[in-house]
């Protein structure tokens, strides 16, 4: 959901910015380390301890045989990653070492982990970590995270005249009907002239307008294609931001230009790419 937290959390542990970690959502589990390892927790602050004592996120951070990690309450962010130096150990499935939950494949057996699960990482070869952490500059990017940009999407000729204002001046919230796939938004329903459409290609991002006139952000795991109008793309700087939010967080949104986005995403591989700082 998060690709800048998990790309950075696998930069500090000297990994492939492609490598498997964990996603923990709002609430973690407690991890016993059975072999010596460095790690690093990015992502939203879901208070991990070890032992007893606080982690600090965004750095790596050595741990020891017989030790445990315990992930506590929510105190900002939804989403926390945690990379292992070397990477989880699990298959490769179309390329990728992710978890499709929807379809069951990918990760440890296509589903979420339980308790007893035991997770074995790939052996670093040849380097060792070194103590490194997160420059403040890159975290600049969480900023603001109730205020979402976006690009217009590409039916906003099925609106009601100023439909799109009202849509850009209103306030939304995450409501408990959303999941990896997507994010149903609660307030101000947004009037179509024309609702059916010859199903095309949705995004991550895409906004779509139900037919009532609710909304859904569509997030990782959404669908290929889709028939709901399209009023809105949430830009790829902000989908960070996007994939923190949790059930009853309030968003805004407001419209940039192409050229605008494409900048943001520059400067955001610029700071990936120089974040890391080895101690």
């Amino acid at each position: 959901m998060d690709p800048l937290a998990l790309r950075l959390a696998n930069r500090l542990v000297g990994n492939s910015e492609r490598a498997a970690g964990l996603e923990i959502t709002v609430q973690g589990p407690t991890l016993q380390v059975l072999d010596d390892c460095f790690v690093a927790i990015t992502g939203g602050n879901l208070c991990p301890l070890l032992e007893s004592a606080a982690v600090r996120l965004w750095r790596a951070i050595r741990l020891v045989k017989g030790q445990s990690l315990i992930f506590g309450g929510r105190a900002s962010g939804a989403r926390a990653y945690l990379s292992i130096d070397g990477g989880f150990s699990v298959p490769e499935v179309l390329g990728s070492r992710s978890t499709d939950l929807q379809s069951s494949f990918g990760g440890l057996g296509g589903r979420r982990l339980l308790k007893g699960d035991l997770l074995f990482r790939i052996r670093s070869r040849n380097r060792a970590v070194k103590p490194a952490h997160v420059l403040c500059d890159a975290l600049d990017e969480y900023e603001d995270p109730f205020r979402l940009r976006v690009l217009e999407g590409p039916q906003t000729a099925l609106l009601s005249s100023g439909a799109m204002q009202r849509f850009l001046e209103s306030e939304y919230v995450v409501t408990p009907a959303s999941n990896r796939i997507g994010y149903r938004l609660g307030g101000p329903t947004v009037e179509l002239i024309g609702k059916e459409i010859i199903s095309d290609p949705v995004a991550l991002g895409s906004i779509q307008v139900l037919p009532g006139g609710q909304l859904v952000l569509l997030m990782a795991d959404h669908q290929t294609v889709g028939g709901y109008p399209k009023i809105a793309t949430l830009v790829s700087a902000d989908v960070p931001k996007a994939a923190q939010l949790s059930i009853g967080d309030r968003v805004r949104f407001q419209k940039i230009n192409l050229e605008t986005a494409q900048h943001l995403w520059r400067r955001q591989e610029r700071r990936i790419a120089t974040a890391v700082i080895q101690e």
